[in-house]
């Protein structure tokens, strides 16, 4: 069982999302990674482009905070938020390369693997509730790249524009973030012979 709250909790960020535009913090990222190596977790919301360069953290990165689960907003085991929130204090300790066919990488990732969608299912219904997993497909079919909208919806849109006019970077003027105007998807096989479409 995944404690409620980890002081100094050092993560392997293995998965960094688009940022999204919100009305409270302006852009919010959510990150996925392994807690100690071992336990996958999300953290969320993370303001990643108000952070000062050096905690900005790439995939593959140890990175080191304090942590809480966002029980009170999120039913899912694995979810936490900085525990400070956007002050939270995150610092990069080190990176995992490519060396050697990423074995450092896979020694990591692929401790827990699921082949099964059917079975990856179950484990979401369970008591267990998992919500983070490794799954190795047994064949990828076809990966779809869609058009979608150019820009934001126009709520969202509003609410990137109240940016501080004043705030300057050491690139200049921070810049509305821009919106990618695709969605990916991949449609694969598991050992079960079901065909799933996963959403990236």
């Amino acid at each position: 069982m995944l404690p409620n709250t980890v002081k100094e909790a050092k993560v392997l960020i293995t998965v960094k999302a688009y940022p999204k535009p919100s009305g409270k913090y302006e852009e919010l990222v959510c990150t996925a990674g392994l807690l100690n190596g071992n336990d996958w977790i999300r953290i969320y919301p993370v303001p990643f482009r108000l952070l000062d360069d050096r905690k900005k953290y790439p995939k593959y990165a140890w990175v080191q905070l304090d942590i809480e689960r966002r029980a009170d907003k999120d039913f899912r085991l694995e979810s936490y938020r900085p525990l400070r929130g956007i002050h939270e204090e995150i610092k990069v300790l080190d990176r995992i390369g490519t060396k050697n066919n990423w074995r450092e990488r896979k020694s990591i990732i692929l401790n827990n693997v699921y082949y099964s969608m059917e079975e990856l299912i179950s484990a979401a219904y369970s008591t267990e509730h998992i919500s983070l997993a490794t799954l190795k497909p047994d064949k990828i079919i076809d990966v779809k790249i869609e058009r979608t909208d150019d820009d934001w919806p126009s709520k969202w849109r509003e609410r990137l524009k109240q940016l501080d006019l004043f705030e300057v970077t050491k690139f200049g003027q921070r810049q509305l973030i821009k919106k990618v105007p695709f969605d990916f998807s991949y449609i694969f096989l598991t050992t079960d012979g079901n065909g799933k479409i996963f959403w990236c």
